[in-house]
């Protein structure tokens, strides 16, 4: 359909079994705060008779000089437009709504003259002039390029069956998003505030995630919970607060991914490191949380509680906010660690970072006291008991030194083995 400026009514085909179709709005110029010339191009489906009218909604549109305040309503017939032989025009002025779309409620009511009847399948394209000093407060984008539904149109008429429709195709007025690369594909635009409205992942302007991307180009970082944040009540600590990269390094925003300070680890450096001189937890262990650690039976101290937790399910004053960011490492160990029958109650590494090795254990060869056996022993912790043929770990039997660095043993005279087990020469066996 072409973009006549002069009235025009012919007899189509329907295709559409609504009271319009085939709506097209244009606005000339496609700029904001002019007085503009609009062309309105609709079929009708259904017969018109005198006295019916036509609503067009056009919210954004003001006939208040293009400023807030709303301009006075035109009377019935005082607008200028065409065809006029077939319509009258009212301008009822909406109000004002800046949380909204502006003048949402502006209305061009068309008022089909008494003596008109305008039969089925009419195509009219509508001009409403200059002289009218109509505006666009704000830009728009095209109706077909967007999820809102900018502009409707609907009649009284009786042989109405449909209510609102909404107008199929607009121009773009405004210059939207132009000055941002249109978002960089990665937002939509709100066309009347001219702001980029980023997509999931990628930042804004008012963004809670703090990234000051305009154009939406930039990416969010993962979050996390706050490791330094001011607390907002008694009971949060200052750590409910989900922020990027935890607070504890910097977003690079190009990415979209976190570069953790010293000492800290994960996508949103939301956990601390284990201790690391050299290699993490020594090679020999594993780096743990502490909820994971507190459902160990062989991590320290040991306790005994099969059913110990720490941050599961727990909130209020007693919510352990750090059960999934502190980290520390379970040594290992070529012997069973716990409380359990066979079971030792040291691990053969240990320190912060399982560096140092114990080493072997054994019975004094010069005393009958098994030194190796914790039988209702309470752990070096203080925290558990050990079972019935539990073990204790006694270092090279008590008769030697321990070289931690490399788990072995230096036997005092006369005892000799891996653990100073074995006597040599003329030591005796004493009770």
């Amino acid at each position: 359909m072409g973009r006549a400026w002069a009235a025009l009514l012919l007899l189509l085909p329907v295709t559409r079994c609504a009271d319009f179709s085939d709506t097209h709005l244009y606005v000339t110029p496609s700029n904001t705060q002019e007085a503009v010339e609009i062309q309105l191009d609709f079929r009708i489906t259904r017969r018109l008779n005198g006295s019916d009218v036509v609503y067009v909604q056009l919210p954004k549109f003001t006939i208040g000089g293009g400023g807030k305040t709303p301009g006075e309503n035109v009377p019935r017939g005082e607008l200028i437009l065409s065809p006029s032989v077939y319509f009258e025009g009212q301008w009822d002025e909406g109000a004002f709504d800046s949380t909204a779309d502006p003048f949402r409620n502006t209305t061009l009511s068309l008022y089909v003259r008494e003596e008109v009847r305008i039969p089925p399948n009419t195509v009219v394209n509508l001009r409403l002039y200059k002289s009218n000093d109509i505006r666009v407060y704000c830009g728009f984008d095209d109706v077909e390029d967007t999820d809102d539904d900018e502009f409707f149109i609907w009649t009284n008429s009786s042989a109405s069956k449909d209510g609102r429709f909404s107008i199929e195709k607009s121009d773009r007025v405004g210059n939207g998003c132009s000055a941002m690369s249109d978002c960089a594909g990665k937002g939509s635009c709100d066309f009347c505030k001219e702001r980029c409205m980023c997509y999931t992942g990628h930042g804004s302007g008012d963004s809670y995630r703090q990234v000051s991307s305009i154009d939406c180009s930039l990416l969010e970082c993962p979050v996390g919970p706050a490791w330094g944040a001011i607390p907002k009540s008694a009971i949060d600590g200052g750590h409910d607060e989900l922020v990027m990269c935890s607070n504890a390094g910097e977003c690079l925003m190009e990415q979209g991914e976190c570069e953790c300070f010293d000492g800290f680890t994960g996508e949103a450096c939301q956990r601390r490191v284990c201790a690391n001189f050299g290699a993490e937890c020594g090679d020999h262990g594993q780096c743990l949380t502490m909820h994971q650690l507190a459902m160990r039976d062989d991590a320290f101290p040991l306790t005994g509680n099969a059913s110990a937790t720490y941050g599961a399910g727990v909130s209020g004053a007693n919510k352990t906010w750090d059960f999934e960011t502190m980290q520390g490492c379970l040594c290992d160990s070529d012997w069973a660690v716990g409380l359990g029958d066979g079971e030792t109650q040291v691990a053969e590494y240990f320190g912060a970072d399982c560096s140092r090795r114990r080493c072997p254990s054994g019975r004094d060869p010069s005393s009958k006291a098994d030194g190796t056996d914790c039988s209702n022993v309470t752990t070096p912790e203080g925290y558990g008991v050990g079972s019935k043929h539990n073990k204790c770990h006694y270092e090279c039997s008590g008769r030697g030194n321990c070289d931690y660095g490399r788990g072995t043993c230096s036997c005092f005279a006369g005892y000799a083995g891996a653990a100073c087990d074995r006597l040599i020469g003329n030591a005796a066996v004493v009770g």
